[in-house]
């Protein structure tokens, strides 16, 4: 079946992410790589649950302070370097403009945070060549659970085997897969395009 549409994860594809580095530049390498230091981003519950839509950063932070024993400076720092960690992947934004440009669809799906989504609408400015985005904080779901590749397909009128995806975690490329798309494994802008070309996607 013939790719008419490219559907983007956010996250380490369009934006760097990073949450042990993270860590280390907001708390310090030798606290983060101690055996007992409890992670506040990837894997620990809190984030989950601001993924999933159910807690703000604010939120969060009281979370963090109770149950992870930060403080509210160190609480603030994380914010402050997380937010400043989302550099456009410029490689992937050339990507996305030449395959608008050849007349392809484009479209997301992220596991993602209000906040962080409302801060890269406004630093950068890709997010409008989505005709359509599955954010994990609106859904209230994470990938790979059918709901976010479900609501693309039903906000484009899309048919998943017109559908290539991109996401650099296995499992969301399965994911992906099982609802009828073609998937692959993101590692870098110049594999996507091997990829995209294997598959007969000319721009």
């Amino acid at each position: 079946m013939t790719i008419r549409n490219v559907v983007f994860d956010i996250g380490n594809v369009v934006v760097p992410w990073d949450p042990r580095g993270i860590e280390r530049k907001a708390f310090g390498s030798e606290r983060v790589d101690d055996p007992a230091f409890r992670p506040a981003l990837s894997g620990n519950p809190i984030w989950l649950a601001v993924n999933r839509g159910e807690h703000t950063l604010a939120d969060a932070k009281a979370l963090y302070i109770a149950e992870l024993g930060l403080t509210s400076v160190e609480v603030d720092r994380l914010y402050d370097v997380l937010m400043d960690s989302m550099v456009l992947l410029e490689d992937t934004h050339d990507l996305m403009k030449d395959l608008q440009a050849a007349g392809y669809r484009l479209f997301a799906i992220t596991d993602n945070v209000h906040e962080i989504v409302a801060h890269l609408k406004e630093r950068h400015d890709f997010w409008p060549m989505f005709e359509a985005a599955a954010v994990s904080a609106e859904l209230g779901v994470l990938k790979p659970d059918p709901k976010m590749y479900d609501h693309v397909i039903e906000a484009g009128s899309l048919d998943p085997g017109e559908c290539l995806f991109f996401d650099d975690v296995p499992a969301n490329v399965s994911g992906a897969e099982a609802v009828g798309m073609v998937a692959r494994r993101f590692t870098d802008a110049e594999q996507a395009r091997a990829d995209l070309a294997s598959l007969g996607v000319a721009f």
